[in-house]
């Protein structure tokens, strides 16, 4: 009888060593990244070498308005209106709202989500700058979905940070304005050129 008593303790044993491992298991597989967001970006734009999002907050540091091809994932805004900004406006950099929710990201995190009761946007947990658009559209954009998780564009974008027009900006919100990356060319966008 001692023998079936001691079995018994060593098969559950057993059993949730199997389970811990499995599981150990799938929670490493899903934290594995996902293949369709490994990207091989250009490395050169426009003859400027293309350099990620953590390197452009290096440059933004620097204080100059150099152009700068930068790499990483952008993530448009949400539509939503936008309260009439206080004066004085530099549209460009701040007569819009919606450059506060706009991301070039250094991941591809998925920031927003449409659902049938509306929709929700949260900040990159990875490093992230706020592009605003100085000529190019968007329409080359990966599309908001109807419902579910927005899923970010892999890009190129031409631009630079501290832009002149920042000093038309109100005394309290100059910094900001040259904080944006001012986006002139979209050099690359979900593997296509110039699109």
């Amino acid at each position: 009888m001692s023998d079936d008593r001691d079995g018994v303790p060593v098969s559950v044993a057993w059993i949730l060593l199997a389970t811990l491992a499995a599981a150990l298991f799938l929670t490493n597989l899903m934290r594995q990244p996902d293949p369709s967001t490994s990207i091989d970006f250009p490395t050169t734009a426009n003859d400027l070498d293309v350099v990620t999002v953590v390197d452009a907050i290096d440059v933004q540091g620097l204080e100059a308005s150099t152009d700068v091809a930068v790499s990483g994932w952008f993530q448009q805004a949400l539509p939503v209106p936008c309260p009439f900004p206080e004066q004085p406006v530099v549209d460009l950099l701040n007569g819009n709202c919606t450059i506060d929710m706009t991301w070039l990201m250094a991941e591809p995190e998925s920031i927003l989500r449409i659902d049938r009761n509306g929709m929700s946007g949260s900040s990159p947990s990875s490093p992230a700058i706020h592009p605003a658009f100085d000529g190019p559209n968007t329409g080359w954009a990966r599309p908001l979905p109807d419902v579910g998780e927005a899923s970010p564009t892999p890009v190129v974008f031409i631009g630079h940070f501290n832009d002149a027009r920042a000093e038309g900006c109100a005394p309290e919100a100059q910094q900001l304005c040259r904080e944006r990356f001012v986006v002139t060319v979209v050099a690359w966008a979900d593997g296509v050129d110039s699109p």
